[in-house]
């Protein structure tokens, strides 16, 4: 099961209080509920709440009073907070906004609405806590959430695992600057073939070092891999010193530490699908894609290889 999101609401009204919690529990939020500002900053420490629902106009502390005091809370500052209110006075919102509220609800939205501002608040706030600060890219938080959101869903899935082959030795040879361009080419080509060859709500992201996972459907997964190899095998060259793409190799400090020949970088990708088989957790896809990453790297330049096994092999 996907973990769920938890809210923590904050109104001092309990008949209001009572009606935003069945709503966002309607939702499929886990919903913690505090009945003023003080009560509100107690709970915090203790819940550490994805996502906070304050009160605007509460006796007490109000709720930009208590956006303040989270704000100057290293350890809740980056919690995301949605002030609630009946007022749609302009002057309230900016001063909202200068102590770090994130968005607005008001009590007129419908339900469609202040599910969709949840969902957009938190989806930013997952991805700026996330993301990789080389290739802005989504980490492994957001990337466990896809997929165990499709997962949830029984959605048609493959999970593509891309790693790039001889990237240390080049690391070493020619400096992280260098190897930063690589990693950097590595995502743009992802992203591109996705963009180009995917889905809409298909999904890139960046694990670590030189290491990437995008998400689509079965159907798509082959073009994308063939069009992003097909990028990367032309435009990593670039990189390269002209003698060593003229010559085919570059020479690096080996494992055994002497001068070993290595090829020119590449890429290789394995792609476990649920076409053939269900897929049931994040650790049977890692297990399966470990597999393949091994039968993939065990062929010579750009490579995808994809799982098309049926469940009872």
């Amino acid at each position: 099961m996907m973990l769920k999101a938890t809210i923590l609401l904050v109104d001092d009204n309990e008949n209001d209080r009572f009606l935003w919690a069945e709503t966002i529990k309607s939702f499929g939020y886990v919903v913690q509920t505090a009945s003023g500002g003080k009560e509100a900053l107690q709970l915090v420490g203790k819940l550490l709440p994805d996502l906070i629902l304050l009160d605007l106009k509460m006796p007490g502390l109000s709720g930009l009073e208590v956006s303040q005091k989270l704000r100057s809370t290293p350890r809740f500052r980056n919690i995301p907070v949605i002030m609630l209110t009946s007022s749609d006075d302009l002057g309230d919102k900016i001063k909202g906004f200068e102590q770090g509220i994130d968005d607005y609800i008001t009590k007129e939205m419908d339900q469609p609405e202040i599910k969709m501002r949840i969902e957009a608040v938190l989806k930013r706030y997952r991805q700026s806590m996330d993301s990789n600060p080389l290739t802005h890219l989504p980490g492994n938080n957001a990337i466990q959430f896809e997929i165990a959101k499709r997962l949830e869903n029984n959605m048609s899935l493959a999970v593509a695992y891309c790693d790039l082959d001889n990237f240390k030795a080049f690391n070493d040879a020619y400096g992280f600057m260098e190897g930063d361009r690589a990693i950097r080419l590595a995502a743009q080509v992802l992203q591109d073939a996705v963009e180009q060859f995917g889905n809409r709500d298909d999904f890139v992201g960046h694990i670590g070092g030189d290491d990437f996972i995008f998400l689509t459907t079965p159907q798509k997964a082959d073009v994308i891999c063939r069009a992003a190899l097909k990028a990367f095998e032309s435009q990593i060259k670039r990189i390269y010193p002209d003698h060593d793409v003229q010559r085919g190799y570059f020479v690096a400090i080996g494992r055994q530490g002497k001068k070993e020949k290595f090829p020119i970088m590449s890429m290789s990708i394995a792609v476990v699908t649920n076409r053939n088989r269900p897929l049931t957790s994040l650790a049977e896809i890692s297990r399966i894609a470990s597999e393949l990453k091994k039968l993939a790297k065990s062929k010579t330049g750009n490579v995808f290889v994809v799982d098309r096994r049926h469940g009872d092999n």
